[in-house]
């Protein structure tokens, strides 16, 4: 059992009674050690603000009265957060600063759920560092050309909302630049570069867009 699988247990463990309950009731749901509880009880408080209050007449552990308390709703295992620092170091890689600033509140989150000790990198519970990560995963771009971030968010969010764009492009084979009423279908990562799969309005047929030329980019409601 992993760290937070530990947490979860303990949760259900103490929320699910009326009266406190010992240690040694929570070491043998928790299958470990005195040791064990103490530290998953820490890190309840430390890591989740977890309102945990020790009862001496009771000799148990519940929490606060007239306090509720509900752990967040969405869980991952120990190999499920490492997979997704990792997607998050692979798209750091491949377009460096596209998606920090959304990134980065979810990335540190993850970290300090995880973190076993308080000095240096932040230790996973697989064994490795977050920070390993960037050297034990390269991408080596040959010929990627960078595309402005805040043109990417408003592309991708449009295509993940099925909203249309108003576009403008500047055509890379022509010099050509016009503006463009499109409806975005797919984003494609092809030899390093992104590419934008779209309804083109005005030519009534599928364009494919580079998006790094895409100038400019407003959303306008499909409907669909």
């Amino acid at each position: 059992m992993d760290s937070l699988q530990r947490i979860y247990k303990l949760h259900q463990a103490i929320s699910s009674r009326r009266h406190p309950v010992s240690c040694q009731t929570l070491q043998d749901e928790l299958e470990c050690s005195r040791a064990t509880v103490n530290r998953s009880i820490r890190d309840m408080r430390l890591f989740f603000n977890a309102p945990i209050d020790y009862s001496r007449e009771h000799n148990g552990y519940h929490y606060a009265y007239g306090q509720s308390f509900e752990l967040p709703g969405l869980w991952f295992s120990s190999t499920e957060i490492y997979a997704l620092l990792t997607v998050q170091q692979l798209l750091a890689q491949v377009q460096p600063g596209l998606l920090d600033a959304q990134l980065k509140p979810v990335r540190e989150r993850i970290e300090k759920i995880l973190a076993t000790n308080h000095s240096g990198d932040v230790k996973l519970t697989s064994g490795h560092t977050s920070n390993e990560i960037a050297s034990r995963v390269l991408i080596l771009r040959m010929s990627g050309r960078n595309v402005e971030p805040e043109c990417f968010r408003t592309v991708a969010g449009a295509l993940l909302q099925r909203n249309g764009l108003y576009i403008d492009y500047h055509a890379r084979g022509d010099d050509n630049k016009s503006r463009r009423e499109i409806s975005p279908q797919r984003l494609i990562h092809y030899r390093d570069n992104w590419y934008l799969d779209a309804f083109c309005h005005e030519k009534n047929a599928l364009r494919s867009f580079a998006v790094e030329r895409i100038r400019a980019a407003t959303c306008w409601h499909s409907g669909s």
